[in-house]
């Protein structure tokens, strides 16, 4: 029963590790597979961003943008999991769980605008501004409300000292915390996505050196 245990304890640290390098992954090949229309207006960006042979790779991406979704859940999942203070752990999933749905709002309307024009065809027409304002309000659910909201997620996890954190770690989650508050300035959302990377290949590390080790982690008594 306790090797039973023990294995299932295994098997949970390597999905929230492959959740968060999915997350990480999948979130930058969709914002740059997608390049969906925002920052400085101009027509052809609009007309690109809907043209026939974008099509194909934004629904490719929308799907695979909500698959990295996914991961984030798993991964917040584990962190709640191994948080002493149940109040942190509490703050930290719920206030991930609604970045989760604000970014795959965001998504979706990204992916909404295109599905439309794809089963609508000729007869969507919509001038290229109001397309770019749609565009936009998709960009401010992922860029904004999503990152801010895990990005304060992040800030509660890095100062919560019931969290079974290395101190390098907690650092990084700090950085991309702030980054991710900052998302809306484009660039530093790119600092948040890190923290998936940072903290899955951590557990990937941690899952590798056996159910001993990961039993100490969950108790906060092991530092990588």
């Amino acid at each position: 029963m306790h090797q039973r245990q023990e294995h299932a304890r295994d098997r949970r640290t390597l999905a929230a590790a492959l959740g968060g390098i999915g997350f990480s992954v999948l979130t930058l090949l969709a914002v740059i597979v997608g390049n969906v229309p925002g920052g400085n207006y101009t027509a052809a960006q609009v007309a690109d961003y809907l043209g026939r042979g974008h099509r194909v790779p934004v629904i490719i991406v929308f799907h695979l943008a909500l698959l990295g979704i996914l991961g984030l859940v798993a991964v917040l999942a584990h962190v709640r999991e191994n948080i002493a203070s149940s109040r942190a752990a509490s703050i930290v999933w719920g206030t991930g769980l609604a970045a989760a749905a604000c970014f795959a709002i965001g998504w979706g309307v990204e992916g909404g605008q295109v599905v439309a024009h794809l089963e609508g065809g000729s007869a969507i027409a919509i001038p290229p501004a109001v397309t770019y304002l749609i565009s936009e309000i998709g960009v401010v659910f992922v860029f904004g409300c999503g990152a801010i909201l895990l990005g304060l997620a992040l800030i509660v996890l890095s100062v919560s000292s019931g969290a079974p954190l290395p101190g390098w770690l907690r650092w990084v989650t700090l950085v991309c915390g702030v980054g991710g508050v900052a998302g809306l300035a484009f660039f530093p959302f790119f600092i948040l996505t890190l923290w998936g990377l940072a903290i899955g290949l951590w557990l990937l590390a941690a899952s590798r050196r056996g159910p001993m080790h990961q039993g100490k982690l969950a108790a906060g008594g092991v530092r990588p």
